[in-house]
């Protein structure tokens, strides 16, 4: 039994016939739906083809088109091939972050999909322990059904990169020795092809990884992580090294200890960081567009850790409550990427979705005001401070008449999840005041779900103020009002200036 063991990545081959001797006939999508990353705005088109292989045998691809001015130049990427088998062929390959990355420099992306996965017909290439044969026949399946895109009028043909990730990467490397014309410089991630069945499979990638260099002279990325699952550090740098004395326009980006594994590099938005600054610079050298023209196509950027608590620590939390901590159980219970927003009336968990950030703020937004990023993965990037335990509001009254504050904390169907407990401070010098912890009343939230019990009598507890009827002036009161049912919790310390006309 073999394994294929990949991840996502572009390719690029060369071909030394045309395009057009190729591929005579007109292609057409078979379907296209336009797609919007979650909490984004701006969306691109998506394409889904079956195209034959040289022996007609029928491949799926699917081709992202942003939504800007063609031609578009050409990003063939190339996903990893986890668990792929006889038995499971995997999810077409979409939109992933390395996509999002060339769509939002302009590129139209193609994700085609080798024989045996996904919807493609024809059953998965091996050729046992000869892992650059393997590759070899699979590239030419990619650079046969990229040339047939190549046709579209809406693709410049001059201007092309390959990527791959994973298996992806190591097929890719296999397109580099024949790539199509206008092929400019390829990026391999972690590029790696596994067979179980084979106990020698290290030497045959090193002496494939110098095989292959040798046949290209691409400008080449490599990215490689220095803990990944499955390649050791001293393999991966020998199969680096061996390219590169091969094919000296070969760079490599060193990517320091990722998570719990640098294979998954491309599966958190964080995993972009590390080398979108030498992918840029390598467009560039190679005349191809490197700016982002359309940012919404990517996520949200997690900025760097703050220094102001270590993730754990629960008593840094911006607000001292039962249910913040309650949210920061159920952020640190997620698996990556993973966002955690706090606002001044709720707190937000954003996790397995296209943009975590985004996600997470959108969601606090709609329940509350003032919302920041407090954690992100592993790391606590909060720039703020813990919110005061004290507050001063101004409230305007007419002499003699009855102001009342009604406080309440309530479950989603409007219950009362208790009654918020309410002391005297400070008494006021020139009124009368009343409080009491066993009121009816109506909240006023100004945003979020809870708004639907602002027209529905609640349990809560009230505070009223009348000043004296010859007193105008400022008149003051100041009591502590509970926020947790947590008893360790301290409570807030409320000052009411009242302002008597």
């Amino acid at each position: 039994m073999h394994r294929y063991v990949v991840s996502s990545l572009a390719i690029t081959a060369a071909m030394s016939f045309t395009v057009s001797a190729l591929h005579a006939a007109p292609i057409a999508p078979l379907s296209e739906t336009e797609t919007t990353l979650s909490e984004h705005h701006k969306a691109f088109s998506e394409q889904f083809f079956r195209l034959p292989a040289r022996d007609g045998t029928i491949l799926e691809a699917t081709l992202l088109l942003p939504h800007t001015t063609a031609p578009f130049p050409l990003a063939i990427v190339s996903g990893g091939a986890s668990h792929i088998s006889s038995s499971n062929h995997g999810p077409r390959d979409r939109y992933s972050y390395l996509s999002g990355y060339f769509l939002a420099r302009g590129y139209a992306v193609l994700r085609p999909m080798p024989r045996g996965f996904a919807g493609s017909e024809g059953h998965l290439i091996s050729d046992g322990c000869e892992v650059t044969t393997t590759a070899r026949r699979n590239a030419d399946d990619i650079r046969y059904v990229s040339a047939s895109i190549l046709q579209l009028p809406d693709i410049d043909a001059s201007r092309i990169v390959t990527a791959g990730v994973s298996f992806g990467g190591w097929v890719q490397m296999a397109m580099g020795t024949m790539p199509l014309p206008g092929t400019r410089a390829q990026f391999l991630f972690f590029p790696l092809m596994q067979i179980s069945s084979c106990h020698n499979d290290g030497d045959r990638l090193l002496a494939g990884a110098s095989e292959f260099g040798a046949e290209t002279r691409l400008p080449t990325l490599w990215v490689q992580g220095e803990n990944d699952s499955l390649a050791t550090t001293e393999a991966w740098k020998a199969r680096y090294a061996a390219y590169k004395e091969k094919n000296p326009r070969a760079e490599l980006v060193d990517v320091p200890p990722f998570l719990n594994d640098s294979h998954s590099l491309l599966n958190d938005p964080d995993g972009l960081r590390p080398w979108m600054a030498q992918a840029d610079a390598m467009l560039e050298q190679a005349g191809l567009p490197y700016r982002v023209v359309i940012a919404d196509y990517l996520p949200a950027l997690p900025p760097p850790a703050s220094g102001y608590a270590e993730l754990n620590d629960f008593s840094r939390l911006p607000a001292r409550n039962d249910m913040m901590r309650k949210a920061y159980q159920a952020f640190l219970a997620q698996e990556t990427p993973r966002a955690f927003v706090v606002g001044d009336d709720a707190e937000s968990v954003g996790a397995h979705s296209a943009d975590p950030i985004a996600s997470a703020l959108s969601a606090c937004g709609k329940a509350s005001g003032n919302c920041h990023l407090y954690a992100y993965d592993n790391r606590v990037v909060w720039q703020g401070h813990a919110a005061s335990q004290a507050s001063q509001q101004t409230i305007s009254v007419q002499a003699g008449k009855i102001v009342s504050v009604f406080y309440s904390a309530l479950n989603m169907d409007c219950s009362a999840r208790y009654v918020p407990a309410i002391r005297l401070v400070k008494g006021p010098v020139h009124g009368a005041l009343r409080m009491s912890t066993s009121a009816t009343g109506v909240a006023h939230h100004a945003v979020g779900p809870l708004t639907k019990c602002n027209t529905i009598p609640v349990r809560g507890s009230v505070l009223q103020y009348r000043s004296n009827p010859d007193f105008h002036g400022t008149d003051s009161v100041t009591i502590t009002k509970q926020v947790s049912t947590d008893p360790s919790d301290l409570p807030v310390t409320l000052t009411y200036l009242f302002t008597i006309n």
